[in-house]
């Protein structure tokens, strides 16, 4: 999966070399298992990246977090029996020790990273983009939480 990705990575560096398009940065995200590969994707290969993990396996060391220069945005449902709360508290605090490491506030690479958990639902709670589109809650705050997190990530590379 890395490989994929890392091919990816170089086409959109291509592109905006190409087009001749200023950088703007760059947002690694998934759901699922592709929530816990964005997230060691960006601790392992593109730190300066921009994390969204959407119910995937999350990180709880320290030592591993702290290679990240970009924020990351967590969204799990309460219920999900594969991520218990106690893993994705573990996971809040683990990125809140690298924030405060790393400077703290404004000052630290990872200043923006936000977890959120939504009560009453489980794994996979988002399925489609009809649900976003009807409405739905939380899948619609869920949406809305990410596409604002991606606005200031990429606002802030300009």
């Amino acid at each position: 999966v890395n490989e994929d990705l890392d091919a990816v990575c170089r086409w959109a560096e291509e592109q905006q070399k190409k087009k001749k398009l200023s950088e703007r940065g760059l947002a690694i995200m998934g759901f699922c298992y592709g929530g816990g590969k964005a997230i060691r994707y960006t601790t392992e290969r593109k730190v300066d990246a921009a994390t969204v993990i959407f119910y995937g396996s999350p990180l709880t060391d320290v030592d591993d977090l702290k290679n990240l220069r970009g924020p990351v945005c967590g969204i799990y449902g309460a219920d999900d029996m594969q991520f218990p709360a106690s893993m994705i508290d573990a996971f809040r605090d683990a990125l809140n020790e690298v924030m405060w490491l790393s400077g703290g506030g404004n000052k630290s690479p990872l200043h923006g990273s936000e977890v959120t958990v939504f009560d009453g639902v489980g794994h996979a709670f988002w399925k489609d983009m009809e649900q976003v589109k009807r409405g739905d809650q939380p899948q619609l705050d869920a949406y809305e939480r990410c596409v604002s997190f991606l606005r200031r990530f990429f606002d802030e590379k300009r």
